[in-house]
């Protein structure tokens, strides 16, 4: 028996996923986004008119907060399934798994409606609710905790989390792995901060705990299994 499996996953724009053939076999989940800075909503904003600003971006933290109370649950629902339905069409494949920018979908009565059945109905995995908001797991596979990097805190933390996780059990390490350039810190804040976490996650020091501590890297596919 392997100690523990160690989902490690990234982040990205949809709607400028382009993949190579050679990565067919990536897992690939959808992040509903439905709070954030500068977030498009997939239906036009007349459509879901409680759940946008006026200039139709969704509210950010802690507007969004403010503002829950008056979401139409009816444009909630129907705004999560038009981002599955686009995930479809532009992956031409189901999500391996369902997770949320912010974890607002599990604050929402309506939007956990959402992602629920659409969980159930696809045999989906979701994301560990970390025991906020609404509970959403109930009859749901998921990994039984979930950690996220965090580059102000020193290496050491990280394998000491590394170190301390239950045997046998699926553990998401959420990390936003990557390179930057000159484009890309025009557009991406945390550019600096992707490659700081590179370094962490390629530290020889986190590869050898995790071989020593018998840990699987996987990734939400492993739910199949």
């Amino acid at each position: 028996m392997k100690k523990s499996r160690l989902i490690e996953r990234g982040c990205a724009q949809l709607t400028y996923l382009k993949l190579p053939r050679q990565t067919t076999s990536l897992a690939l989940g959808l992040h509903v986004v439905v709070a954030g800075k500068a977030m498009k909503p997939v239906l036009p904003p007349d459509q879901i008119p409680t759940l946008v600003r006026p200039d139709g971006l969704f509210y950010d933290n802690p507007a969004w907060g403010e503002h829950a109370v008056s979401f139409n649950p009816d444009e909630m629902i129907r705004e999560i399934h038009a981002q599955f339905e686009r995930f479809v069409t532009v992956a031409n494949q189901l999500p391996t798994h369902l997770d949320s920018h912010y974890h607002a979908t599990y604050f929402h009565p309506a939007s956990v409606e959402a992602m629920r059945s659409l969980a159930l109905k696809h045999n989906l995995p979701m994301r560990h609710d970390r025991g906020i908001g609404v509970s959403v797991l109930e009859g749901i596979q998921h990994p039984v905790a979930f950690y996220e990097l965090d580059h102000h805190q020193p290496i050491e933390v990280l394998l000491s989390f590394l170190q301390t996780l239950p045997d046998g059990e699926i553990v998401e390490l959420c990390c936003h792995p990557g390179y930057s350039n000159d484009t890309l810190f025009d557009l991406d804040s945390w550019t600096t901060v992707r490659e700081i976490e590179v370094a962490y996650l390629t530290d020889p020091r986190v590869q050898a705990v995790i071989a020593s501590e018998q840990i699987t890297l996987c990734n939400f596919d492993v739910f199949k299994k």
